[in-house]
């Protein structure tokens, strides 16, 4: 509070010194792009308070005024959530052909796309940038255009692309004399080398980073550097170097604490100091990331099965598969996300080809109907809202059914079918690219359709696991003595049939089989709506391909009683009339 304080007292005094300057925007402008850089806070406060002011300025500095706004939030690190603003700013210039601020707007607004998810358009403003500015000293400008096309390659897997990037943006780094973006850039290229499997190149270039932050005597940035390379040493199993690199990364107390724990923990893990590596991994657990946790349980896991520590290595594996899924469900929604991008961008490309001029009454017409549908929207909501109560046990139910339906089409078949046509779709844009020479498309086409292929290898990776559990159900005790009670409907009279005595540890014996084998199934049911003791066994012999008269049999209840406890189920849980049949199809899918 104090620091901000201070700045403002700048900024105002700035103000008083330029009372009597003639310049083209107001003083306040001109002190709020001084502290964009160095004070992000500072200038978005300046800029907030002649907000007003600004309304009754000329259309060139209100066009200014939003592009100062945008890149005092960029530079604070405010996600940006519209580019609305961003798209008149980039229009305005262009008409205007302001050889200065248009590629200012370029890239603010290939930075807005990235915060949007829209990684296809945000390559292109980058792009642009560098076209727009060519033979310009505004050599910061480049160096970070330069840097976001190499982060979106390492973003989209383009790996091979990323060196190239870094290396020309680590180029006007140097003739910018821009000595902590150098460092910056070098580490950017060790990384890069990194994901090629590089080993001596990387090094090499963390190597060239470190020594460059110690000719700043800039601590804080060898600890950034330092730290990545001790978790590149350790992955290469080069202790003695890790060790002193994660010393240097040490040194600093400005640093990111969970990538270095998460270094020393994997350091310690493999130079046999599991006390350590215990406490930094332990230390892992206690942040909401997702990543972290994952790899930290299967550290935990790892030296609890060195020490033979059955049960704790039990609740480790637990706890990283049950990571593992919710990662792996993060990676899905991603690629759906980045596939969807693509289409939408090209979408957009075609139309902006087809539609350049839009009348006044188009417009009015958009208006008029986006006031139409907010408004049926509003009557929609309130008409709901009459209704909440009265619907909002049914809907709650149908949103848990929605979820595992979800879920349950993530991992089938018929997923693995639409990642084929969307392959389909991005194979035939591929041949579009390769005609028009799109390199750059090409690669990010190539990287999107790696990425649907992967998913398609982890669903059947999952079904033929869930194959080799139901083969082992089947082999099992339990399983063959509930499917003994009957052993033949057509084999045998009624009076003829065997009976099988079911006893109270059978049941739970077979509960328990069939939970290892379909993910908790039991535990998820009774989550889904509370079921009683009759209506569970009902499932879980259903579950196991028993027949209404083998079951009417275990259970001691006439078939007719079994068919009424599979409708009454059904209506408990999808709220509407069912057949036998839908309830079974159910129970055999869930």
């Amino acid at each position: 509070m104090k620091s901000t304080r201070t700045i403002l007292h700048l900024a105002l005094l700035l103000l008083g010194l330029y009372a009597c300057d003639n310049r083209p925007f107001p003083h306040a402008m001109q002190v709020a792009d001084s502290l964009a850089n160095t004070a992000p806070d500072s200038a978005i406060t300046l800029l907030q308070q002649i907000e007003d002011s600004i309304l009754s300025e000329p259309e060139a500095t209100r066009v200014y005024y939003d592009l100062l706004r945008i890149k005092a939030q960029d530079k604070a690190y405010v996600t940006h959530t519209s580019d609305s603003i961003i798209r008149q700013v980039v229009c305005y210039y262009r008409k205007e052909k302001d050889e200065k601020n248009l590629p200012k707007a370029l890239y603010y607004a290939g930075r807005v796309y990235r915060d949007l998810g829209d990684t296809p358009q945000a390559l292109e403003y980058f792009q642009r940038v560098i076209e727009t500015a060519k033979g310009s000293t505004d050599h910061k400008l480049l160096s970070n255009a330069y840097s976001q096309i190499g982060m979106i390659f390492l973003y989209q897997d383009i790996y091979d692309k990323a060196p190239e990037m870094f290396r020309k943006a680590y180029h006007h780094n140097a003739l910018a004399k821009d000595s902590i973006g150098m460092v910056y850039r070098l580490r950017d290229i060790g990384r890069s080398y990194s994901t090629l499997k590089q080993a001596d190149s990387a090094i090499h270039y963390y190597r060239q980073a470190d020594k460059q932050a110690e000719r700043i005597k800039n601590l804080r940035l060898r600890s950034v550097v330092n730290s990545e390379l001790s978790g590149y040493y350790t992955e290469l199993g080069r202790y003695e170097e890790a060790y002193k690199a994660m010393q240097i990364a040490t040194s600093s107390k400005r640093g990111k604490k969970l990538p270095l724990y998460a270094i020393k923990a994997q350091y310690y893990e493999h130079t046999n100091q599991p006390d350590s590596a215990i406490h930094y991994y332990s230390q892992l657990l206690f942040t909401n990331n997702y990543i972290y946790k994952q790899g930290a349980y299967w550290g935990l896991y790892n030296i609890a099965r060195s020490k033979g520590k059955i049960n704790e290595m039990l609740t480790y594996l637990d706890q990283y598969l049950m990571y593992t899924d919710s990662v792996q469900n993060m990676n899905q929604v991603e690629t759906i996300r980045k596939i969807n991008a693509l289409y939408d961008y090209q979408l957009s490309q075609k139309e902006n080809r087809k539609l350049k001029i839009q009348t006044f009454q188009e417009r009015r017409l958009k208006v008029i109907f986006c006031i139409a549908f907010v408004f049926s929207i509003l009557l929609f909501i309130a008409y709901r809202e009459y209704h909440k109560r009265k619907e909002q046990a049914k809907r709650i139910q149908r949103q848990k059914l929605e979820r595992i339906k979800k879920e349950q089409y993530q991992l089938s078949l018929a997923q693995i079918e639409k990642n084929k046509k969307e392959i389909e779709i991005l194979e035939f844009s591929l041949r579009e690219a390769e005609t028009t020479q799109n390199q750059l498309q090409q690669d990010l086409l190539n990287a999107q359709k790696k990425l649907i292929e992967k998913n398609s290898e982890q669903i059947e990776a999952r079904q033929k696991v869930q194959d080799q559990a139901e083969a082992k159900l089947k082999q099992s005790e339990i399983y063959k003595k509930f499917h003994s009670v009957l052993k033949g409907e057509e084999e045998e009279k009624e009076e003829e049939k065997e009976e099988v005595k079911i006893n109270n540890t059978d049941w739970q014996t077979l509960n328990q089989a069939i939970d290892e084998t379909y993910n908790q199934f039991s535990q998820r049911l009774q989550e889904l709506y509370p079921i009683t003791d009759i209506e569970l066994k009902v499932c879980l012999l259903l579950k196991i391909n028993l027949s209404p008269l083998q079951i009417a049999t275990i259970a001691t209840r006439s078939k007719q009683a079994i068919s009424s406890i599979r409708k009454r189920l059904y209506k408990k849980f999808f709220n509407e009339e069912g057949s036998t049949e839908q309830w079974d199809n159910f129970i055999q899918d869930f």
